[in-house]
């Protein structure tokens, strides 16, 4: 009786560790979505490569941006771990395509799409740091 009483606490404590770590994720997540991912002006960017991350619990991702001509030239994701949502490597693309991480993110990959491009903000906020 005791050992089925100590795997019960175990497991009742695993569930509870488990939805604490969800929670946190989820609200470091929409902390981060509500930013405003157009806030740089990318044509006043000196020309350089920068890099930034952002992580949330469970996901998190370090970016690399590079800017040319007041144009996001290139986004790389030179880490990206995360849970469950997959996909959001593609948000690169779609950042260089509207020279901004103002985009909409992935369907199924909603964490993951918020830090990819909160990744990508703070290496543009890289680029106007002395």
């Amino acid at each position: 009786m005791k050992i089925k009483r100590i795997l019960i606490g175990l497991v009742v404590l695993l569930l509870v560790s488990g939805a604490a770590v969800f929670i946190l994720m989820g609200r470091k997540v929409a902390e981060f979505a509500k930013q405003d991912f157009s806030m740089i002006d990318i044509s006043k960017l000196p020309d350089g490569t920068y890099q930034g991350s952002a992580s949330a619990v469970l996901v998190n991702a370090q970016a690399e941006v590079t800017v040319h001509a007041g144009h996001i030239t290139e986004v790389k994701l030179l880490k990206h771990g995360h849970g469950p949502g997959y996909g959001a490597e593609t948000l690169c693309d779609k950042i260089v395509e509207a020279n901004s991480p103002d985009i909409d993110g992935i369907s199924g990959a909603t964490a993951s799409s918020v830090i990819v491009k909160t990744a990508v903000l703070e290496a543009l906020k890289n680029g106007i740091s002395p």
